[in-house]
């Protein structure tokens, strides 16, 4: 029996291991981020609508958007790995069908983007240059918790102005800010996003309001809620760092974190 386990134990010791992918298309704006952090940019054949960063992403051929991919201008790229944020986008089952290599990654906190990370890391052979990203992503994290305001500061998140929209208490978006000193004053309610009108932000009565800067000015943005909460501070801040869950989400959060400070004052 022993020999019979030690027999076993030399086969999968000298099984090949899963091939890295070397063709792999971004189908997603944070894996793409995360493939050229980790060095995989040259790798990576083709994307999607709004893979802009960093800038070499964007010569990269497009093949689809959130809304569905295009197989056929993908599989002229010769993919061998896709890597998907909803793998019930149109496309992805017939990629997958004609054998493309399709990994899903769609994390909802700062932990599991860690962990997607590490994973992606591993699938495309980079697996030791995504420790490092990882363990230098989790020593800002460490900083900017330490670094956090106390007691949290009361804020408001416009996650879009008309109609206005804001982030409940399930979403990442109010974990970003409870880890940067931040109490979302929408918090209590258990959806990820919520329709909320004038009235119910004045009863909150929030001290820092949080705009991110997409498709909205935030002088306009400034005007209206003076009107309504003059005392009130008003933020932009860069959508791509707190909507994306990849590795510049630390330098969301620490904007959040010097949003917060500067309530304070």
């Amino acid at each position: 029996m022993k020999r019979l386990a030690l027999m076993v134990a030399m086969l999968l010791a000298l099984a090949p291991s899963p091939a890295a992918a070397e063709r792999i298309l971004a189908l997603t704006p944070h894996a793409c981020e995360i493939l050229f952090a980790i060095g995989a940019g040259s790798d990576v054949v083709g994307a999607v609508d709004y893979c802009d960063y960093p800038k070499a992403s964007r010569l990269l051929p497009r093949v689809g958007s959130y809304a569905g991919i295009n197989v056929e201008a993908a599989l002229r790229l010769r993919p061998d790995m896709a890597i998907v944020m909803n793998e019930q986008v149109p496309g992805v089952d017939r990629l997958r069908a004609l054998g493309v290599r399709v990994l899903a990654s769609n994390p909802e906190n700062l932990e599991e983007v860690f962990a997607d990370i590490q994973r992606i890391g591993e699938a495309v052979g980079r697996g030791s240059a995504a420790a490092r990203l990882v363990r230098g992503l989790r020593t800002r994290f460490v900083r900017l918790r330490r670094e956090r305001a106390r007691p949290p500061v009361r804020a408001f998140y416009e996650l879009w102005g008309s109609p206005l929209m804001t982030a409940g208490g399930r979403s990442f978006i109010t974990d970003l800010m409870r880890d940067a000193g931040l109490d979302n004053v929408f918090a209590g309610t258990s959806a990820e996003t919520v329709r909320v009108n004038v009235e119910s932000v004045l009863r909150a009565h929030p001290s820092l309001i949080i705009v991110p800067l997409e498709h909205r000015s935030l002088a306009a943005r400034r005007a209206f809620w003076r009107r309504w909460l003059p005392k009130a501070r008003v933020v932009g801040v860069n959508p791509d760092l707190l909507h994306r869950p990849g590795p510049r989400l630390l330098d969301g959060l620490e904007a959040l974190v010097h949003a917060a400070e500067g309530a304070r004052r």
